[in-house]
């Protein structure tokens, strides 16, 4: 059974991943992926405590989720049911549903449950590893989050996440940005600027235009960085301005936009418990510096407005 490297955690899964994941870098497993042939036969869910909005008027709930004792259960309409466990995860694929959707639900909001249970934070955030150190950018789709991250891999910089930010605070009072997998996820004329063969990618999903960008290689884009770095800053990115502009939010303004960017949003509040997260939230708010961004639309202005991070990192 292959063990993957995941958000700082040794991860077993079978059957294999079909997205590229880090291998371990040795050490114990701290989570055990398996399938399992029918959920009703391994629990009995009750009733659920959240259901997601419907993605089209009259469609079922895309995810709806359960508690039965110390584990969840999370039902995707469309691809599998989760049983989350404290130090394993049981997949049982719809018959409907597709592997690769499956897998994409399992390294997002499954990952980001099973983490924010042990004690991490979970952002909505890509971020990159740079001479300075992390810098994350949060932000919901078109957002420009990814735009921002992937002009820092361009010149450079090692991408350390492009959805899930997983933090976790250090024994010297910091904030541990932990990596989560070597591929971004762009929206199709972004991905054009930044890789040659855009065209053959292929899609996150069935349903969204957003492609699959492999990290490293030949055919991919920029490198991989594989360890935990130390958060530095965390840009809120708003196009559309006249010019660059960064501001420092207080630590209380900080911590309302880590609640309204947290991955798990009002899932994780259901689950883990609105109080317990925002104090969480708090913590990391009083850590690591949060800024808001403002810059004109155009992938020809990210250069300057790298720039500027860049510099404003300096002074922090």
């Amino acid at each position: 059974m292959p063990i993957y490297r995941l958000f700082g955690r040794n991860v077993a899964v079978e059957p294999p991943l079909v997205t590229r994941v880090a291998p371990s870098l040795g050490g114990s497993v701290d989570l055990l992926v398996e399938p399992m042939e029918d959920l009703n036969t391994s629990c009995d869910p009750g009733e659920p405590f959240f259901r997601s909005a419907p993605l089209a008027p009259g469609d079922e709930s895309w995810l709806t989720a359960f508690r039965s004792g110390e584990r969840y259960v999370l039902r995707f309409a469309d691809a599998a049911d989760f049983l989350i466990e404290a130090s394993r995860v049981r997949v049982s694929l719809r018959a409907e549903g597709d592997r690769a959707t499956a897998e994409t639900y399992l390294l997002g909001i499954v990952l980001a449950l099973w983490l924010e249970r042990s004690g991490s934070v979970c952002l909505h955030s890509s971020a990159v590893a740079a001479p300075a150190g992390g810098i994350g950018f949060l932000g919901f789709n078109r957002a420009g989050k990814s735009s921002l991250a992937a002009s820092f891999l361009a010149t450079g910089a090692l991408l350390l996440t492009d959805d899930v930010l997983a933090l976790d605070g250090s024994d010297q009072g910091t904030m541990l940005a932990q990596p989560s997998y070597p591929q971004m996820r762009l929206w199709p004329t972004t991905a054009v600027e930044f890789v040659a063969a855009a065209h053959e990618l292929e899609p996150v999903h069935p349903a969204f235009d957003k492609k699959r960008v492999p990290i490293g290689g030949d055919a991919g884009l920029g490198a991989f960085q594989d360890r935990a770095v130390e958060l530095r800053a965390l840009f809120l990115p708003e196009r559309g301005g006249s010019e660059i502009a960064l501001s420092r939010l207080s630590p209380r303004d900080a911590a309302i936009e880590l609640v309204r960017h947290s991955f798990l949003g009002a899932l994780g509040e259901a689950a883990i418990g609105a109080g317990q997260r925002f104090e969480r939230l708090i913590a990391v708010a009083e850590r690591v510096p949060v800024l808001r961004l403002a810059y004109p639309n155009g992938l020809e202005h990210l250069p300057a407005v790298r720039a500027a991070i860049l510099e404003r990192l300096e002074a922090l």
